[in-house]
């Protein structure tokens, strides 16, 4: 079973706006304006390539559970390909701060990842199928 994506989506973003308060605050301290603004500009990264996926892989997830699989690997291949062209760009841009931008998708990126592990231990989900009551048998094991 598939852990519901809004409620991911809800805590990630909450989490990455409680983030984003200390990181572009702490950022435009050390490296100014444009700091502040590359932490901002980072973090908004996170939040779509993490919210894109869930998005995308709970509509199939709902309407085609068998291509699942394919889903979730196309659209991570999709992200990643397009994240690498984004990072290609602005290398040498004066726009962003590098520094500022790359430790706010550090912290953005553990922070999504603690609110999927966290939505993940807290949502209950039932080991057995509540139509097919007979399915778990222990007595029934497979030959050893």
């Amino acid at each position: 079973m598939i852990v519901p994506a809004a409620r991911v989506i809800r805590l990630g973003a909450a989490l990455t706006g409680v983030l984003a308060v200390p990181a572009v605050g702490l950022a435009a301290v050390l490296r100014g304006g444009t700091g502040a603004l590359s932490a901002a500009v980072g973090l908004m990264i996170v939040m779509a390539f993490f919210g894109i996926s869930k998005v995308a892989v709970g509509a199939v997830a709902r309407r085609a559970p068998h291509l699942l699989l394919p889903a979730a690997l196309g659209t991570y291949a999709a992200k990643v390909a397009l994240l690498g062209v984004l990072l290609v760009v602005i290398q040498d841009t004066e726009a962003l701060d590098l520094p500022a931008f790359a430790w706010s998708i550090f912290a953005g990126v553990f922070g999504w990842m603690g609110a999927e592990l966290w939505v993940a231990t807290h949502t209950r989900m039932p080991f057995y199928d509540p139509e097919r009551p007979g399915a778990w048998d222990a007595s029934r094991r497979p030959p050893v």
